[in-house]
């Protein structure tokens, strides 16, 4: 297959591919996840069956393909934009706070908090391993400074510092702050109760 071939079937698949995600993203909002079923995506995206079953295996890989296309998306466009902060604390809660917006404005990661229930994570352990991709790549930068200057709390590696960030903001969403205060109180939150466990004091003796 010539290259100009191979790239147009590429662009094809990935069409259809979004096309399928796109519609169940459209019902999982409006029906709930657990009430929307494969015929329905099938329907509503206007393709064969045997074209879905060549691009998802069934219920759980399709919720996983829906999460991990925005896991996805996000870590490029964190990685894309050049960020600089005059203290680590900033760049700690900000992009934390980015982090966090991120389930809000993109449609499948905002299902994450309102409709999958705690219990079917383990149905959605692949999507699970690209959120923890999409952790260390909005965390290593300020573990990286943190760690430059010096003010990483003793025993804190960069596993701990991950693991910790990422349960703090998923823990933020899950509670589901008012949307009027949700920056403002985010940020406050992340001053107070995040920073203060991963860094240490400039003035730290």
């Amino acid at each position: 297959m010539k290259t100009n071939d191979r790239a147009h079937v590429d662009k094809r698949i990935t069409s259809t591919r979004n096309t399928i995600l796109d519609a169940a993203i459209s019902l999982y909002r409006k029906l709930g996840i657990e009430k929307t079923s494969i015929s329905q995506v099938i329907d509503l995206s206007e393709v064969g069956r045997s074209t879905f079953y060549r691009h998802c295996s069934g219920r759980d890989d399709l919720l996983n393909q829906v999460l991990n296309r925005d896991f996805d998306a996000l870590m490029l466009e964190f990685q894309s934009v050049s960020r600089c902060y005059e203290s680590l604390e900033e760049q700690i809660e900000e992009d934390m706070l980015w982090f966090l917006e991120q389930f809000i404005r993109r449609p499948a990661l905002s299902l994450v908090c309102s409709d999958i229930k705690w219990q079917r994570y383990q149905q959605t352990a692949e999507s699970l391993s690209a959120f923890r991709r999409a952790s260390i790549a909005c965390a290593t930068p300020t573990y990286q400074r943190a760690l430059k200057e010096g003010r990483l709390r003793k025993g804190i590696r960069m596993d701990n510092y991950i693991d910790w960030a990422s349960f703090v903001v998923m823990s933020m969403q899950v509670a589901n702050m008012p949307s009027k205060k949700t920056r403002l109180y985010s940020r406050a939150t992340l001053k107070n109760f995040l920073v203060p466990s991963l860094i240490k004091d400039k003035d730290y003796g």
